[in-house]
């Protein structure tokens, strides 16, 4: 029995007429009488009491009836699913967000996703780049934002999203508190409150020569995991830090004062990581709403 034989039985049961059953399914009316007459065979009983008057439902074509419905229905909501999925409109995508860009450019491309495919399940999760990479070569991610440059060797990829600018955090009794802008010279032998450089190590590399000169590893007088931390550091007098604009205008932690620095301005990218040989159609899917979104926020 086929599905498009039940379609044929369905519209003629329905028009009770082979010609407006026919015309109704754009086909010729013998090549429809022949399609119910194949079914009828294959079911071993007549569905329709033909005669001069027209056309009617046997017994066996009333018992049929409700569950041809239920079936062609049931098989366009599996169309409808798989089309769905293909297309990266359904399905469940594993996303990870890093703590320094939790809102901002972040959460327009989260939401914006959501917001577009609403059928896309998704589960977020917060970590730092260097755990996004091992998530996301494990197969723990399907998509991760980080903080370039990340080792791509072999299996992973990464497109940038947005660029940021950096900004000092010193204490608001520090002489460099009362400066509008600051040059990156000013932070020279100033104590440092830093994070381990296991949590992003091109991240890591890049704010420090950016800040300090290439190659330049000032002390650090304090360690703390993540920004917030070292917000608190500060305002406690350990010394001086950089963060994320964003993020340090997010966190406004008492005691601490945020300056810009003087051009040229250090920043930091803001990158998309995940695996080359992912087939998810969400994933696809969320790739090209983020290049969308960043194409047309360049513009």
């Amino acid at each position: 029995m086929e599905l498009r034989q039940l379609r044929y039985f369905v519209a003629v049961a329905e028009e009770l007429h082979y010609g407006r059953a026919a015309r109704r399914l754009s086909i010729a009316q013998p090549g429809l009488s022949q399609q119910i007459k194949v079914l009828e065979r294959r079911l071993g009983a007549e569905l329709f009491a033909r005669d001069r008057r027209g056309v009617a439902l046997t017994g066996a074509g009333r018992a049929l009836l409700p569950l041809a419905r239920d079936l062609l229905t049931r098989a366009g909501a599996a169309q409808a699913l798989v089309r769905s999925y293909g297309a990266g409109e359904t399905g469940e995508l594993r996303i990870g967000l890093t703590r320094s860009a939790a809102q901002g450019v972040t959460a327009r491309l989260v939401d914006g996703f959501r917001e577009e495919c609403p059928g896309v399940e998704m589960q977020l999760s917060s970590g730092y780049t260097a755990l996004h990479e091992r998530l996301l070569r494990l197969g723990s991610l399907d998509v991760a934002f980080v903080r370039p440059p990340i080792d791509l060797a072999g299996d992973l990829a990464c497109r940038e999203v947005a660029v940021e600018p950096l900004v000092a955090a010193v204490p608001v009794d520090h002489p460099l508190a009362r400066r509008r802008r600051i040059r990156r010279a000013d932070l020279a032998g100033e104590p440092l409150v830093w994070w381990p450089r296991e949590h992003g190590p091109g991240m890591w590399d890049r704010m420090l020569d950016q800040v300090f000169g290439p190659g330049v590893r000032p002390p650090v007088a304090r360690w703390e995991p993540e920004e917030e931390r070292l917000l608190h550091a500060v305002a406690l007098g350990a010394g001086v830090t950089v963060v994320v604009e964003g993020r340090a205008s997010r966190l406004r932690v008492p005691g601490v004062a945020i300056r810009r620095f003087a051009e040229p301005v250090p920043t930091l990218p803001l990158g998309l990581a995940w695996r080359r040989d992912s087939e998810l159609p969400a994933l696809r899917r969320f790739l090209r709403h983020t290049e969308e979104v960043v194409r047309s926020g360049a513009r």
